[in-house]
């Protein structure tokens, strides 16, 4: 059977593999740690559970509009106006199977053949492989980690920026680095964009984690015709602990949010109904709800860069401000031992059974990225094999 060119190149994402790797270590009996998936180790409150629960039982289990219930829609306008800083209509949103089908019917709606896609960089692996599904490629923008990886237009300004550039896709806070974009890098930075004419996608879907007095700015909020150019995207996976509920929604430009409603009509038809039920429940969670998972996260940061600070001699890494990653450079281990970062990452979990993913995956090479989104314990477990690691080299 001859597959498409669209497929030829096609691989699963790098993330799940190392996850579905320690799981099989897993299964055979070894005691293995991933620090590779992001996602958070709380159950899903049960108030939300329990609107689901109910919603099944109501009947809410048939065919819902393309776009969502109207209700969800209302809710998330609601909050977008009150939280984000700007306003937007029931009918400027879509509600997705998570953020990243929001990203996937974006691209495939704003990118045509030949297209180039800026990402700044490191950037979230599935951003490369969504684009080039639409015929596009993606240009890296490279941050740096003296930066703290925050956008630095005045880095780029040798950078010759083709005529086939289209669109930009910004991501804060920022998976892999934790790096929170200030409201003056934002403003720079679109402007930058702006000028170029590039259409604007903004991946929010870490906003609600934030530490050490991080703020979270949405780009639509900068302005009127910024807003007219930008595509919002979020969802309620990471900050709701439902990740697999796959439950995420976009906003922006009435035009573009039809044709992915449209979309999403001709591929999977609309998202689970009682899913969207519970996400109105979810939506209203008080504030505090969300504040006390991130309290446990910036515990876990704050010991994650203790045992890394101790570690010093082998590696360095940026504070993380948002999120729950750390990226850790591996230069000083791993150039005197000419290996690179998937070779490390893969003899860490073969050998001392830690999951990591490496740096490559997010177009950055001698670094890997851990997600502190697991217990004390296994970050216990794993900064102690870790050591031994680098140690025993």
């Amino acid at each position: 059977m001859k597959l498409s060119s669209r497929v030829g190149s096609l691989k699963s994402s790098s993330i799940m593999d190392i996850s579905n790797k320690a799981q099989e270590l897993k299964a055979q009996g070894l005691d293995v740690v991933s620090l590779a998936a992001g996602e958070p180790d709380f159950d899903t409150p049960k108030v939300i559970q329990e609107a689901a629960t109910k919603a099944m039982a109501d009947g809410i289990t048939r065919y819902t509009p393309s776009a969502g219930f109207l209700a969800l829609r209302q809710v998330l306008a609601e909050k977008i106006t009150s939280e984000n800083g700007f306003s937007a209509a029931p009918d400027e949103i879509v509600i997705t199977s998570g953020a990243k089908h929001a990203l996937y019917l974006a691209l495939q709606a704003l990118v045509d053949p030949g297209d180039l896609v800026l990402v700044p960089t490191p950037g979230w692996v599935s951003y490369s492989a969504m684009v080039e599904l639409a015929g596009g490629k993606i240009m890296p923008l490279p941050c740096h980690e003296e930066d703290g990886y925050r956008v630095n237009i005045d880095r780029w300004k040798n950078l010759a920026i083709p005529s086939n550039a289209r669109g930009i896709i910004l991501n804060s806070p920022n998976n892999p680095t934790g790096v929170v974009y200030t409201r003056e890098d934002l403003i720079r930075l679109v402007g930058w964009a702006m000028q170029r004419n590039l259409w604007i996608i903004s991946d929010e879907i870490y906003e609600k984690i934030l530490y050490d007095g991080a703020v979270h700015t949405s780009v639509a909020a900068l302005g009127p015709e910024v807003k007219s150019q930008t595509l919002t995207i979020s969802g309620f996976s990471k900050s709701y602990c439902m990740t697999g509920w796959r439950l995420g929604w976009a906003t922006g430009d009435k035009e573009l949010i039809k044709k992915m409603v449209a979309m999403q009509s001709q591929s999977n038809s609309h998202v689970t109904a009682f899913v969207q039920w519970a996400g109105i429940t979810a939506a209203k969670l008080p504030k505090s709800q969300v504040e006390q998972m991130v309290e446990v996260f910036d515990r876990r940061r704050r010991y994650c860069m203790k045992r890394l600070d101790a570690l010093s001699s082998h590696l360095s890494y940026a504070v993380p401000q948002g999120a729950f990653y750390v990226f850790i450079n591996l230069t000083k281990f791993l150039t005197p031992r000419k290996m690179t970062d998937v070779e490390f990452c893969q003899e860490l979990l073969s050998k001392y059974h830690v999951g990591t993913v490496p740096g490559s995956a997010f177009y950055k090479d001698n670094c890997m990225r851990i997600s502190y989104a697991t217990s004390d314990a296994n970050l216990e477990k794993a900064f102690d094999r870790l050591e031994k690691f680098l140690n025993a080299k």
